[in-house]
């Protein structure tokens, strides 16, 4: 059984209806964390919504410029402050992040106040009074940092398509999620920001406030009490809705297309890169969740896997090779980096290495490997809180049983039958290469 250093499982309240707080209460670290999640659906209005995450973090009503919001964080004793966005399966996260110190500075250690309550109430102030147009409480956001924080995503954007292995990544998984919302990039698509005006912006805020589902997650030495009294004082915004709100579908697992499909591109690239994606209707929920974790571990999850030992170490045909399952889809993505000579060999032999883990021929090094990697990331949880706010977050996401003990000992439960009930649905979706121009035969 794994064992855990400290308690890293949340007290959980739900504070107002559609808001939950998780709590982590400890003395080990000399600052504070509080990581606030708003969901949404993952569609049309992801460009503004990661737009309006850049302007969050860029200035407010009472710090309106960089440089002011900067001197705010300062004062905080070096407080660090991101917003950004991710996504999990058919949903879109907004997430804003503050830590700031609360040991060793002036009423850092009054529980439910002092320096806690400031950090928190600087936090509300980013998230619930954004910048607007000059002399307004309210109304459409600032025009001038709109526009330059409408420059700053576009070459976030264009800064993917030029990182060419994650650009690989990002063309497999939108082939093969044709026609569903984890298709989209989670930062949205470039040909949108323009229609993302201040007016727009100042909408799609004030609706996320009022209704979007709220997870707070906070890691500080305070207890239950007063973490619920300070988190509803300063993170509870005017106008919330009085009604419980469900948050998006997150999973959305189903079963491959009929026939699986080769995409090839070319491009400036040196190094030619496989992306696989294979589908089993596994929902984040099954039970066969940790057989799907075990089967993707032994496959590909380290320097230990199939992957890894037969095509880079014994035929030396890949610089790197991974996989992993993306639980909210039922999805099975591998990517290796080759030599463009090695592609068609290097596609048969990782898809025969598919095809043996599915059969439940697990390898028993990589199998030990792997349970062994689960359980030190466990073991660790309790010491790194961003690990920590990972795993949570993941967990409560898609909700997931939070306990990680209770997740590694599944693991250490699966068996080679429970692999081969994941394997027997496992469908090749897509193969995608990314090759250098002139590297792909033409004609008969």
């Amino acid at each position: 059984m794994a064992q855990v250093a400290g308690p890293i499982v949340p007290v959980t309240r739900e504070v107002a209806p559609g808001v939950r707080l998780h709590l982590l209460s400890t003395d080990r670290f000399t600052t504070a964390l509080c990581r606030v999640v708003l969901h949404r659906d993952l569609g049309a209005e992801a460009t503004a919504t990661s737009l309006l995450a850049l302007v969050l973090q860029s200035a407010t009503g009472r710090h309106p410029t960089r440089r002011a919001l900067a001197h705010a964080l300062a004062d905080l004793y070096g407080a660090s402050l991101q917003v950004t966005v991710s996504k999990a399966g058919a949903r879109q996260l907004l997430i804003s992040t503050l830590e700031w110190p609360t040991l060793g500075v002036p009423d850092g250690r009054r529980r439910g106040g002092g320096r806690l309550a400031r950090g928190l109430a600087l936090l509300g102030e980013v998230l619930a009074r954004p910048k607007r147009q000059a002399g307004r409480g309210s109304g459409p956001l600032d025009a001038d940092l709109v526009r330059t924080e409408q420059v700053n995503l576009l070459r976030m954007l264009c800064s993917l398509a030029d990182d060419k292995p994650r650009r690989a990544w990002v063309r497999c998984v939108e082939e093969a999620c044709r026609g569903e919302p984890f298709a989209l990039e989670a930062l949205g698509r470039a040909k949108a920001v323009g229609a993302a005006t201040p007016a727009v912006l100042a909408e799609l805020h004030a609706r996320l406030l009022a209704t979007a589902p709220v997870d707070v997650f906070l890691v500080a030495d305070v207890g239950i009490r007063e973490a619920v009294a300070v988190v509803r004082k300063h993170l509870l915004w005017p106008g919330r809705a009085q009604l419980s709100v469900r948050p998006p579908v997150a999973s959305a697992a189903r079963p491959a297309r009929a026939r699986p499909r080769r995409v090839v591109e070319e491009d400036d690239v040196q190094q030619g890169q496989l992306v696989f994606a294979w589908r089993s209707p596994v929902r984040a929920d099954a039970a066969l969740l940790p057989a799907a974790a075990v089967l993707a571990g032994v496959f590909g999850g380290g320097t230990y896997s199939r992957l890894f030992q037969v095509v880079r170490e014994k035929h030396a045909l890949c610089y790197h090779a991974d996989a992993q399952w993306i639980a909210a889809q039922g999805l099975l993505l591998a990517q290796v980096g080759v030599e463009p000579a090695d592609e068609p060999r290097t596609r048969r032999l990782v898809q025969g290495l598919a095809r043996e883990v599915a059969s439940g021929r697990l390898d028993p090094v990589a199998l030990d490997a792997y349970r062994a990697g689960v359980r030190a990331q466990v073991a660790t949880l309790g010491d790194d809180r961003a690990a920590w706010l990972a795993w949570l977050q993941g967990r409560t996401t898609l909700g997931l049983d939070p306990d990680p003990v209770r997740w590694a000992d599944a693991v250490d439960r699966v068996t080679p039958a429970r692999v081969r009930r994941v394997g027997r649905n496992l469908r090749l979706e897509v193969s995608y290469a990314l090759l250098p121009r002139g590297s792909v035969r033409r004609g008969p």
